[in-house]
């Protein structure tokens, strides 16, 4: 199964241990730029689990 990626998705980020949700600000050839807790991360696109919604249509 694919998971479609666009811009200010929120996703779910595993590395084995610890699974996290955060934002996707920017993407790129090889990797996926996202922000968790303040920050901005590249993280390659095999650490993306799931796709929970996106940041327009989560409300505050």
């Amino acid at each position: 199964m694919a998971i479609i990626l666009h811009n200010r998705n929120i996703v779910r980020i595993t590395d084995g241990n610890k699974v996290v949700s955060c934002t996707i600000i920017q993407m790129c050839f090889d990797y996926a730029v996202i922000k968790y807790d303040g920050k901005k991360y590249k993280i390659p696109y095999s650490m993306i689990n799931q796709v929970i919604g996106h940041e327009l249509l989560v409300s505050a």
